[in-house]
């Protein structure tokens, strides 16, 4: 794995030089995080090649255990990241959390969702999303390597409970869960969000301002009906909602 993380150190630090060029709205900015597992992992990347032609900025964050198990030269080509993080920068916490206006993980991990879980975050990426989901951000994570382990599905009803329990805190915690297949419409990033900060939708719900943070105007067209639910999560966030003429 030696060329593998040479090739990270090397694009990393032409990626940091040519990150003003690419990344001027940071509102299009998206960060993949990536355990250390191999489990349908290159299809979940095709999929999420289409975020990023469609204009969004798309980097990587890899963790210690990635670096040594996946094909990180395969994924780099094939996403062509902006910048990537390795371990080391969990000391940019803030900064990445300041960039990126939403996390998704693709190949998330027993290991990671039961620190994530329990707010044992003592590693790069459960602490990348235990931060995001402390600071109300949206997180999308893929389950499907946690509930396969080594490729298979656990037969133990106990093991099976503990894996569903870490899943479903995490979903109270906020977390969006995404299935193989369906990214791109289960990620209401692409849906929701354009440079204008205006939806589409005829009826506004709760799901469509979890992209949008404190202070945005978020335009919606006239005649638009704006669920309860939809006005008190305004409040709560500070969006202010402008009906078009």
């Amino acid at each position: 794995m030696a060329k593998n993380k040479l090739t990270i150190n090397v694009l990393h630090d032409v990626s940091r030089k040519l990150k003003g060029e690419f990344c001027k709205d940071k509102k299009n900015n998206l960060l993949v995080v990536l355990n250390g597992s191999n489990t349908d992992i290159i299809n979940s990347i095709e999929e999420l090649k289409e975020l990023r032609n469609q204009g969004n900025g798309v980097s990587l964050a890899f963790s210690f255990m990635a670096e040594k198990i996946i094909d990180t030269d395969r994924i780099i080509n094939s996403l062509n990241p902006i910048e990537i993080y390795r371990e080391e920068d969990i000391f940019q916490l803030d900064k990445i959390v300041e960039d990126y206006t939403c996390i998704i993980g693709v190949n998330i991990t027993v290991n990671s969702i039961s620190k994530i879980s329990t707010g044992m975050v003592d590693s790069f990426i459960p602490l990348l999303i235990w931060t995001y989901l402390y600071m109300k951000k949206p997180v999308y994570l893929d389950f499907t390597s946690s509930r396969y382990f080594l490729g298979n599905m656990t037969k133990n009803k106990v093991t099976k409970n503990i894996i569903e329990n870490h899943i479903k805190t995490l979903v109270d915690l906020g977390v969006v869960e995404i299935f193989p297949g369906k990214y791109l419409e289960s990620i209401e990033y692409k849906k929701s969000l354009n440079e204008e900060n205006r939806i589409q939708n005829k009826v506004v719900t709760e799901g469509d301002l979890v992209n949008f943070s404190k202070g945005d105007t978020l335009k919606i067209p006239k005649g638009a009906i704006i669920t309860p639910l939809a006005k008190d999560k305004a409040n709560i966030l500070g969006i202010h909602l402008k009906m078009e003429e």
